[in-house]
């Protein structure tokens, strides 16, 4: 389990230092898809506007890519869509990466996380100056890894 746990991080990291992606929310779904499947290129393309939490406060696109992933594996489909239960069960691995998000980057927002607001010229120039950059990709890669460990712990 190590090995696959120890890929997702390095996948999640090298998509976006790389800029495969731009997006950390594309960065974390793939990087969990790649290692735990299946592939889905759609919901990978759906994802893109979370990232910077889409630039408007809001939650950081990496735990909402992450909680993509989660919901793939654990979200009701089908028939199921009307059980409360099978819903109510699938927070519980959403509730853990949120518990290890807020505690391994002081917050869910992502503007409280890197400091500033991306729609801010002089910020992003700054952020990225200083290894911001950097920051985000080693996120995405230990988020990707954090959600990778949720969906193989039942294997």
């Amino acid at each position: 389990m190590e090995e696959k746990l120890a890929r997702a991080e390095q996948l999640g990291y090298d998509y976006l230092k790389s800029c495969k992606t731009q997006a950390c929310s594309q960065a974390v779904l793939m990087a969990v898809q790649d290692v735990v499947g299946p592939r889905d290129d759609l919901l990978i393309k759906a994802a893109g506007p979370m990232a910077g939490g889409s630039r408007i406060g809001s939650l950081c696109g990496a735990l909402q890519g992450g909680i993509l992933a989660l919901g793939m594996k654990y979200g009701p489909s089908g028939e199921e869509m009307r059980d409360l239960d099978k819903l109510l069960n699938s927070f519980e691995k959403a509730q853990k990466l949120y518990r290890f998000f807020e505690k391994e980057f002081d917050s869910r927002l992502c503007h409280e996380v890197i400091g500033g607001d991306l729609n801010d010229p002089d910020f992003r120039k700054h952020w990225a100056e200083t290894g911001g950059r950097d920051d985000c990709c080693r996120l995405v890669g230990k988020t990707a890894r954090f959600v990778t460990e949720l969906l193989l712990a039942e294997e």
